[in-house]
């Protein structure tokens, strides 16, 4: 399981990299990429990469889909939204979420809640606060940037779809955690 967590935080650290980059280079005042990935289909590599990118986001939804069973429907729609918008540093994440729940058992690391309790260590309130105030500010920064483009459709598109995801995490991290119903 060690080298599933190392290979999660290459992942991370790569895909960071290249973020800043595009960031630094590019910027997001044209939709975060969805512009770009839509323009890239008229070349029939560019095509068959891209489809590639989605087909293999999808086996991996389908994997969160069928490990998250059980959980909230909003938990899995933002992983699954977030997963299909921001790629593979996502499917780190989750990888190295679903290590840290497997508690080292492989069979509990790919079936989850299927298999039993996964462990769940519960999220301070500075942590969940701090998880609020980002979904507050990723909000904000979603808002500025949608007026910043004039609402234009692709970049609009771009934002939305992009930013959204996050926020609904970030909300979702930040809630209270709900007190465990009593056993008769």
């Amino acid at each position: 399981m060690k080298g599933v967590q190392i290979l999660g935080w290459i992942v991370i650290a790569i895909m960071t990299a290249n973020m800043v980059n595009v960031t630094l280079n590019s910027g997001m005042d044209h939709g975060v990429g969805f512009d770009t990935f839509l323009a890239g289909s008229g070349d029939p590599w560019q095509l068959f990469i891209n489809n590639d990118l989605v087909m293999g986001l999808l086996f991996i939804a389908g994997w969160m889909i069928f490990r998250e069973q059980g959980s909230s429907v909003w938990t899995i729609v933002a992983w699954v939204w977030m997963l299909m918008w921001w790629g593979n540093i996502i499917a780190a994440v989750y990888v190295l979420r679903a290590t840290q729940q497997s508690g080292g058992d492989w069979r509990k690391f790919f079936l989850g809640k299927r298999e039993g309790a996964l462990v769940e260590k519960p999220l301070s309130a500075p942590v969940r606060l701090l998880a609020l105030a980002g979904a507050a500010a990723t909000a904000i920064y979603l808002a500025v940037s949608l007026q910043a483009v004039g609402f234009a459709p692709i970049p609009t598109a771009g934002y939305v779809l992009g930013f959204l995801p996050i926020v609904l995490s970030l909300a979702l991290i930040g809630k209270p955690a709900r007190a465990a119903k009593a056993t008769a």
